[in-house]
Protein backbone atom coordinates (compact mmCIF):
# COMPACT_ATOMS: atom_id res chain seq x y z
CA UNK A 1 0.00 0.00 0.00
CA UNK A 2 1.66 3.10 -1.24
CA UNK A 3 -0.65 5.95 0.22
CA UNK A 4 0.90 6.82 3.81
CA UNK A 5 -2.91 8.13 4.43
CA UNK A 6 -4.73 5.04 3.83
CA UNK A 7 -1.98 2.94 5.52
CA UNK A 8 -2.28 4.79 8.80
CA UNK A 9 -6.08 4.50 8.62
CA UNK A 10 -6.06 0.56 8.05
CA UNK A 11 -3.13 0.45 10.43
CA UNK A 12 -4.65 2.92 13.29
CA UNK A 13 -8.11 2.10 12.92
CA UNK A 14 -8.03 -1.32 13.34
CA UNK A 15 -9.21 -1.94 17.38
CA UNK A 16 -11.42 1.14 16.61
CA UNK A 17 -14.50 -0.70 14.71
CA UNK A 18 -13.64 -3.83 17.56
CA UNK A 19 -16.73 -4.67 19.22
CA UNK A 20 -15.28 -4.17 22.06
CA UNK A 21 -14.71 -0.39 21.30
CA UNK A 22 -18.85 -0.25 19.97
CA UNK A 23 -19.95 -1.53 23.37
CA UNK A 24 -17.64 1.37 24.90
CA UNK A 25 -19.15 3.96 22.91
CA UNK A 26 -22.80 2.61 23.23
CA UNK A 27 -22.40 2.30 27.17
CA UNK A 28 -20.82 5.62 27.37
CA UNK A 29 -23.73 7.04 25.21
CA UNK A 30 -26.21 5.86 27.58
CA UNK A 31 -25.02 7.02 30.48
CA UNK A 32 -23.80 10.63 29.01
CA UNK A 33 -26.03 10.95 26.29
CA UNK A 34 -25.20 13.72 23.41
CA UNK A 35 -21.72 14.81 25.69
CA UNK A 36 -20.20 11.35 24.57
CA UNK A 37 -20.13 13.06 21.07
CA UNK A 38 -17.57 16.22 22.95
CA UNK A 39 -16.25 13.95 25.18
CA UNK A 40 -14.91 11.90 22.16
CA UNK A 41 -13.89 14.91 20.14
CA UNK A 42 -11.92 16.09 23.38
CA UNK A 43 -10.06 12.78 23.49
CA UNK A 44 -9.40 12.85 19.56
CA UNK A 45 -7.88 16.41 20.28
CA UNK A 46 -5.75 14.57 23.57
CA UNK A 47 -4.28 11.89 21.23
CA UNK A 48 -3.44 14.00 18.14
CA UNK A 49 -1.37 16.45 20.55
CA UNK A 50 0.44 13.54 21.99
CA UNK A 51 1.16 11.97 18.07
CA UNK A 52 2.49 15.11 17.04
CA UNK A 53 4.42 15.64 20.06
CA UNK A 54 5.82 11.97 19.83
CA UNK A 55 6.25 12.26 16.14
CA UNK A 56 8.56 15.65 16.73
CA UNK A 57 10.68 13.74 18.88
CA UNK A 58 11.28 11.09 16.74
CA UNK A 59 12.28 13.51 13.96
CA UNK A 60 14.46 14.85 16.42
CA UNK A 61 16.90 11.95 16.85
CA UNK A 62 18.64 9.57 14.93
CA UNK A 63 17.38 6.38 16.50
CA UNK A 64 13.68 7.16 16.46
CA UNK A 65 11.87 4.53 17.68
CA UNK A 66 9.37 4.75 20.38
CA UNK A 67 11.16 2.06 22.38
CA UNK A 68 14.22 4.55 22.18
CA UNK A 69 12.30 7.55 23.21
CA UNK A 70 11.33 5.89 26.15
CA UNK A 71 14.38 4.19 27.28
CA UNK A 72 16.03 7.59 26.90
CA UNK A 73 14.04 9.03 29.61
CA UNK A 74 13.03 5.67 32.06
CA UNK A 75 16.51 3.37 30.98
CA UNK A 76 16.41 0.31 28.75
CA UNK A 77 14.68 -2.69 31.38
CA UNK A 78 11.88 -0.31 32.20
CA UNK A 79 11.10 0.70 28.80
CA UNK A 80 11.23 -2.73 27.45
CA UNK A 81 9.21 -4.03 30.35
CA UNK A 82 6.66 -1.58 29.88
CA UNK A 83 6.15 -2.42 25.93
CA UNK A 84 6.05 -6.02 26.32
CA UNK A 85 3.28 -5.66 29.22
CA UNK A 86 1.57 -3.44 27.13
CA UNK A 87 1.11 -5.08 23.69
CA UNK A 88 1.08 -9.00 24.17
CA UNK A 89 -1.49 -9.83 27.05
CA UNK A 90 -3.23 -7.25 25.13
CA UNK A 91 -2.76 -9.53 22.00
CA UNK A 92 -3.98 -12.33 23.23
CA UNK A 93 -6.81 -11.16 25.97
CA UNK A 94 -8.38 -9.31 23.21
CA UNK A 95 -7.97 -11.64 20.37
CA UNK A 96 -9.99 -14.32 22.68
CA UNK A 97 -12.26 -11.49 23.19
CA UNK A 98 -13.03 -10.27 20.24
CA UNK A 99 -13.48 -13.82 18.07
CA UNK A 100 -15.26 -15.29 20.28
CA UNK A 101 -17.86 -12.31 19.96
CA UNK A 102 -17.82 -13.23 16.15
CA UNK A 103 -18.19 -16.76 16.29
CA UNK A 104 -21.78 -15.92 18.52
CA UNK A 105 -22.47 -12.76 16.05
CA UNK A 106 -22.03 -15.52 12.91
CA UNK A 107 -24.20 -18.21 14.39
CA UNK A 108 -27.16 -15.57 15.88
CA UNK A 109 -26.84 -14.09 12.57
CA UNK A 110 -26.00 -15.95 9.67
CA UNK A 111 -25.90 -19.35 10.26
CA UNK A 112 -27.64 -20.71 12.97
CA UNK A 113 -26.48 -24.20 12.99
CA UNK A 114 -22.60 -23.04 12.47
CA UNK A 115 -20.95 -24.10 15.72
CA UNK A 116 -19.99 -20.75 17.81
CA UNK A 117 -16.45 -21.54 18.94
CA UNK A 118 -16.07 -23.81 15.59
CA UNK A 119 -16.35 -20.25 13.63
CA UNK A 120 -14.10 -18.68 16.23
CA UNK A 121 -11.17 -21.00 15.74
CA UNK A 122 -11.73 -21.55 12.08
CA UNK A 123 -11.21 -17.64 12.45
CA UNK A 124 -8.51 -17.69 14.47
CA UNK A 125 -6.45 -19.89 12.04
CA UNK A 126 -7.25 -17.80 9.09
CA UNK A 127 -5.70 -14.66 10.53
CA UNK A 128 -2.84 -16.56 11.79
CA UNK A 129 -2.01 -17.95 8.23
CA UNK A 130 -2.28 -14.52 6.82
CA UNK A 131 1.07 -13.19 9.16
CA UNK A 132 3.12 -15.10 6.75
CA UNK A 133 2.05 -13.33 3.89
CA UNK A 134 4.34 -10.79 2.81
CA UNK A 135 3.80 -7.21 4.60
CA UNK A 136 2.76 -5.82 2.11
CA UNK A 137 -0.55 -8.25 1.35
CA UNK A 138 -1.12 -8.23 4.79
CA UNK A 139 -1.60 -3.86 4.81
CA UNK A 140 -3.79 -4.90 2.11
CA UNK A 141 -6.00 -7.31 4.06
CA UNK A 142 -6.39 -4.51 6.98
CA UNK A 143 -7.23 -1.95 4.82
CA UNK A 144 -10.20 -4.32 3.62
CA UNK A 145 -11.04 -5.06 7.46
CA UNK A 146 -10.95 -1.78 8.37
CA UNK A 147 -13.02 -0.05 4.99
CA UNK A 148 -15.65 -3.31 5.60
CA UNK A 149 -16.35 -2.09 9.29
CA UNK A 150 -16.21 1.68 8.75
CA UNK A 151 -19.13 1.32 5.78
CA UNK A 152 -21.24 -0.78 8.04
CA UNK A 153 -20.98 1.95 11.05
CA UNK A 154 -21.05 4.53 8.45
CA UNK A 155 -24.38 3.10 7.01
CA UNK A 156 -25.94 2.48 10.34
CA UNK A 157 -25.06 5.52 11.90
CA UNK A 158 -26.09 8.25 8.88
CA UNK A 159 -29.43 6.05 7.83
CA UNK A 160 -30.10 6.27 12.01
CA UNK A 161 -29.54 9.98 12.05
CA UNK A 162 -31.52 11.37 9.10
CA UNK A 163 -34.30 8.42 10.12
CA UNK A 164 -34.78 9.58 14.01
CA UNK A 165 -37.31 7.61 16.15
CA UNK A 166 -37.87 10.15 18.05
CA UNK A 167 -37.95 14.35 18.87
CA UNK A 168 -34.83 15.89 18.18
CA UNK A 169 -35.57 17.52 22.58
CA UNK A 170 -35.75 13.72 23.54
CA UNK A 171 -32.64 12.69 22.17
CA UNK A 172 -30.44 15.87 23.44
CA UNK A 173 -31.92 15.11 27.03
CA UNK A 174 -29.36 14.55 29.13
CA UNK A 175 -29.61 11.85 32.09
CA UNK A 176 -30.51 13.18 35.17
CA UNK A 177 -27.60 12.63 37.57
CA UNK A 178 -23.57 12.65 36.88
CA UNK A 179 -22.42 9.92 39.23
CA UNK A 180 -18.67 8.51 39.69
CA UNK A 181 -20.08 5.16 37.79
CA UNK A 182 -21.06 7.89 34.93
CA UNK A 183 -18.10 8.90 34.86
CA UNK A 184 -16.37 6.10 34.15
CA UNK A 185 -17.41 6.60 30.49
CA UNK A 186 -13.69 7.90 30.13
CA UNK A 187 -13.35 4.13 29.03
CA UNK A 188 -13.72 6.18 25.86
CA UNK A 189 -9.53 6.61 26.10
CA UNK A 190 -9.67 3.27 25.20
CA UNK A 191 -11.28 3.40 21.92
CA UNK A 192 -7.87 4.60 20.98
CA UNK A 193 -5.46 1.59 21.72
CA UNK A 194 -3.66 0.84 19.10
CA UNK A 195 -3.68 3.79 16.97
CA UNK A 196 0.32 4.75 17.10
CA UNK A 197 0.41 1.75 14.97
CA UNK A 198 1.76 3.65 11.76
CA UNK A 199 4.73 6.18 12.25
CA UNK A 200 4.90 7.94 9.32
CA UNK A 201 8.23 10.58 9.93
CA UNK A 202 7.28 12.80 7.19
CA UNK A 203 3.34 13.36 8.42
CA UNK A 204 2.60 15.39 11.18
CA UNK A 205 -1.03 14.66 11.92
CA UNK A 206 -2.47 11.45 12.55
CA UNK A 207 -6.06 10.92 10.69
CA UNK A 208 -6.97 7.99 13.18
CA UNK A 209 -8.59 10.32 16.04
CA UNK A 210 -10.58 12.35 13.36
CA UNK A 211 -11.90 9.60 11.66
CA UNK A 212 -13.25 8.45 15.25
CA UNK A 213 -14.85 11.68 15.76
CA UNK A 214 -16.71 12.21 12.05
CA UNK A 215 -17.58 8.08 12.46
CA UNK A 216 -18.92 7.75 15.73
CA UNK A 217 -20.53 11.16 15.77
CA UNK A 218 -23.52 9.54 13.35
CA UNK A 219 -22.98 6.54 15.11
CA UNK A 220 -23.87 7.63 18.68
CA UNK A 221 -26.65 10.05 17.42
CA UNK A 222 -28.18 6.97 15.38
CA UNK A 223 -28.21 5.08 18.72
CA UNK A 224 -29.35 7.70 21.01
CA UNK A 225 -32.49 8.21 18.34
CA UNK A 226 -33.46 4.23 18.22
CA UNK A 227 -32.92 3.25 21.98
CA UNK A 228 -33.24 4.42 25.03
CA UNK A 229 -30.71 6.30 26.72
CA UNK A 230 -31.08 3.40 29.61
CA UNK A 231 -30.91 0.25 27.77
CA UNK A 232 -27.45 1.54 25.78
CA UNK A 233 -26.16 1.91 28.84
CA UNK A 234 -27.10 -1.67 30.45
CA UNK A 235 -26.97 -3.89 27.66
CA UNK A 236 -23.89 -5.88 26.68
CA UNK A 237 -24.36 -5.76 23.12
CA UNK A 238 -25.74 -2.53 22.50
CA UNK A 239 -24.32 -2.26 19.16
CA UNK A 240 -26.39 -4.59 18.16
CA UNK A 241 -29.60 -3.50 19.56
CA UNK A 242 -29.22 -0.09 17.93
CA UNK A 243 -28.47 -1.59 14.54
CA UNK A 244 -31.64 -4.04 14.70
CA UNK A 245 -33.85 -0.70 15.51
CA UNK A 246 -32.24 1.12 13.13
CA UNK A 247 -32.88 -0.66 9.95
CA UNK A 248 -34.51 -4.34 11.22
CA UNK A 249 -33.07 -7.60 10.18
CA UNK A 250 -30.93 -5.56 7.37
CA UNK A 251 -29.56 -3.90 9.95
CA UNK A 252 -28.43 -6.97 12.13
CA UNK A 253 -26.80 -8.23 9.24
CA UNK A 254 -24.69 -5.58 8.38
CA UNK A 255 -24.01 -5.38 12.18
CA UNK A 256 -22.95 -8.63 11.81
CA UNK A 257 -20.50 -8.12 9.24
CA UNK A 258 -19.12 -5.64 11.37
CA UNK A 259 -18.08 -7.22 14.29
CA UNK A 260 -16.98 -10.23 12.14
CA UNK A 261 -14.34 -7.32 9.96
CA UNK A 262 -13.64 -5.38 12.70
CA UNK A 263 -12.76 -8.15 15.05
CA UNK A 264 -10.35 -9.03 12.39
CA UNK A 265 -9.47 -6.09 11.89
CA UNK A 266 -8.26 -5.11 15.78
CA UNK A 267 -6.58 -8.66 15.97
CA UNK A 268 -4.52 -8.44 12.82
CA UNK A 269 -3.77 -4.80 14.04
CA UNK A 270 -2.63 -6.02 17.43
CA UNK A 271 -0.33 -8.93 15.83
CA UNK A 272 1.30 -5.45 13.56
CA UNK A 273 2.01 -4.00 16.38
CA UNK A 274 3.35 -7.07 18.16
CA UNK A 275 5.70 -7.62 15.65
CA UNK A 276 7.01 -4.28 15.25
CA UNK A 277 7.78 -3.88 19.21
CA UNK A 278 9.41 -7.32 18.95
CA UNK A 279 11.84 -5.72 15.91
CA UNK A 280 12.17 -2.53 17.88
CA UNK A 281 13.26 -4.71 21.45
CA UNK A 282 15.47 -6.79 19.24
CA UNK A 283 17.42 -3.97 17.35
CA UNK A 284 17.97 -2.79 21.03
CA UNK A 285 19.85 -6.00 21.94
CA UNK A 286 16.29 -6.62 24.31
CA UNK A 287 15.40 -9.50 22.45
CA UNK A 288 16.67 -12.13 20.81
CA UNK A 289 18.33 -11.12 17.37
CA UNK A 290 16.23 -13.70 15.07
CA UNK A 291 12.72 -12.31 16.40
CA UNK A 292 13.53 -9.14 14.18
CA UNK A 293 13.86 -11.31 11.14
CA UNK A 294 11.84 -14.22 10.75
CA UNK A 295 10.83 -15.03 14.03
CA UNK A 296 8.32 -12.18 14.32
CA UNK A 297 6.75 -13.41 11.21
CA UNK A 298 6.96 -17.20 11.23
CA UNK A 299 7.19 -17.61 15.15
CA UNK A 300 5.32 -15.16 17.17
CA UNK A 301 1.89 -15.59 15.37
CA UNK A 302 1.62 -19.12 16.44
CA UNK A 303 2.38 -19.18 19.82
CA UNK A 304 -0.12 -16.07 19.81
CA UNK A 305 -2.20 -18.55 18.24
CA UNK A 306 -1.49 -21.63 20.81
CA UNK A 307 -2.36 -19.33 23.83
CA UNK A 308 -5.30 -17.76 22.21
CA UNK A 309 -6.47 -21.16 21.47
CA UNK A 310 -5.79 -22.36 25.11
CA UNK A 311 -7.82 -18.84 26.88
CA UNK A 312 -11.19 -20.30 24.53
CA UNK A 313 -10.81 -23.82 24.71
CA UNK A 314 -10.26 -23.99 28.55
CA UNK A 315 -14.19 -21.09 29.00
CA UNK A 316 -11.87 -17.97 29.47
CA UNK A 317 -14.16 -16.66 26.83
CA UNK A 318 -17.62 -17.19 28.34
CA UNK A 319 -16.46 -15.87 32.24
CA UNK A 320 -17.00 -12.31 33.56
CA UNK A 321 -12.85 -12.69 34.18
CA UNK A 322 -12.06 -11.83 31.04
CA UNK A 323 -13.72 -8.64 30.61
CA UNK A 324 -12.06 -7.94 33.35
CA UNK A 325 -8.63 -8.71 32.09
CA UNK A 326 -8.87 -7.12 28.55
CA UNK A 327 -10.16 -3.58 30.63
CA UNK A 328 -7.13 -4.35 32.56
CA UNK A 329 -5.23 -4.95 29.60
CA UNK A 330 -6.62 -1.56 27.75
CA UNK A 331 -5.29 0.26 30.75
CA UNK A 332 -1.74 -0.70 30.55
CA UNK A 333 -1.70 0.35 26.87
CA UNK A 334 -3.29 3.71 27.84
CA UNK A 335 -0.41 3.63 30.58
CA UNK A 336 2.67 3.40 28.06
CA UNK A 337 0.79 5.68 25.79
CA UNK A 338 0.56 7.97 28.80
CA UNK A 339 4.53 7.46 29.59
CA UNK A 340 5.27 7.40 25.75
CA UNK A 341 3.77 11.14 25.23
CA UNK A 342 5.51 12.41 28.43
CA UNK A 343 8.92 10.66 27.44
CA UNK A 344 8.78 12.76 24.49
CA UNK A 345 7.63 16.11 25.66
CA UNK A 346 10.73 16.33 28.17
CA UNK A 347 12.90 14.87 24.98
CA UNK A 348 11.57 17.94 23.07
CA UNK A 349 12.29 20.35 26.48
CA UNK A 350 15.99 19.37 26.44
CA UNK A 351 16.39 19.84 22.91
CA UNK A 352 14.45 22.92 22.31
CA UNK A 353 14.52 24.60 26.23
CA UNK A 354 11.20 25.30 26.57
CA UNK A 355 8.04 23.11 27.03
CA UNK A 356 4.81 23.58 25.11
CA UNK A 357 2.05 23.48 27.34
CA UNK A 358 -0.28 21.05 25.11
CA UNK A 359 2.72 18.50 25.23
CA UNK A 360 2.65 18.19 28.55
CA UNK A 361 -1.07 18.93 29.12
CA UNK A 362 -2.26 16.41 27.19
CA UNK A 363 -0.70 13.18 28.59
CA UNK A 364 -1.22 14.68 31.89
CA UNK A 365 -5.05 14.62 31.24
CA UNK A 366 -4.96 10.90 29.89
CA UNK A 367 -3.28 9.95 32.59
CA UNK A 368 -6.02 11.38 34.83
CA UNK A 369 -8.70 10.15 32.70
CA UNK A 370 -6.52 6.37 33.82
CA UNK A 371 -6.69 7.09 37.11
CA UNK A 372 -10.77 7.67 36.89
CA UNK A 373 -10.93 5.07 34.82
CA UNK A 374 -9.44 2.76 37.81
CA UNK A 375 -10.55 4.44 41.15
CA UNK A 376 -14.36 4.12 39.42
CA UNK A 377 -13.87 0.38 38.74
CA UNK A 378 -15.78 -2.07 40.74
CA UNK A 379 -12.64 -4.32 39.84
CA UNK A 380 -10.10 -2.01 41.05
CA UNK A 381 -7.86 -4.51 43.37
CA UNK A 382 -7.98 -6.95 40.45
CA UNK A 383 -6.96 -4.39 38.13
CA UNK A 384 -4.13 -3.22 39.78
CA UNK A 385 -3.34 -6.73 40.78
CA UNK A 386 -3.01 -7.65 36.49
CA UNK A 387 -1.27 -4.36 35.86
CA UNK A 388 1.46 -5.14 38.87
CA UNK A 389 2.08 -8.91 37.47
CA UNK A 390 2.49 -8.06 33.96
CA UNK A 391 4.64 -5.76 34.81
CA UNK A 392 7.04 -7.73 37.14
CA UNK A 393 6.92 -10.58 34.49
CA UNK A 394 7.97 -8.14 31.67
CA UNK A 395 10.78 -6.67 33.73
CA UNK A 396 12.18 -10.46 34.39
CA UNK A 397 11.91 -11.12 30.90
CA UNK A 398 13.49 -7.66 29.60
CA UNK A 399 16.15 -8.61 32.34
CA UNK A 400 17.11 -12.04 31.31
CA UNK A 401 17.25 -11.25 27.58
CA UNK A 402 19.69 -8.05 28.42
CA UNK A 403 22.44 -9.32 30.98
CA UNK A 404 21.89 -12.84 28.67
CA UNK A 405 23.39 -11.32 25.71
CA UNK A 406 26.82 -11.29 24.77
CA UNK A 407 26.45 -8.35 22.96
CA UNK A 408 24.60 -5.76 25.07
CA UNK A 409 28.39 -4.15 25.75
CA UNK A 410 28.69 -2.63 22.83
CA UNK A 411 24.91 -1.11 22.55
CA UNK A 412 25.18 2.49 23.52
Amino acid sequence: MRSPLLLSLALGCGWLFSPEALVITGNAAGQLGWLTIPLLALLALLFTVCRQTINSSRRSFADSSELSILQQSIGKIPAASLTLASCFPLLVLAATALLVTSGYTFNEVFLYWFPNFGFAFMLLALLTCAQFLPIKYLHRLQFCFVSLAATGICILGIYGSVTPAKPLAEILQQPQQLSATTLSSALLLLLFAGSNLFQEKESRFSPVPLIAVLVFMFWIFASLAHVDAERLASSTIPYMTASRKILGDTGRQIMGLVVISGSCAAVTGLMLLCREKITDLASQQLAPQFLATRGQRWLLPPLVAITTGSCMATGLAGDELLEILLKSALLLWLLYYCCLSLSATFLLKNKLQTLPLPALLAPLLLLAGWLIIISSSPHTTEILIFISSSLVASTCLAAFWFFSNPRKKDTP
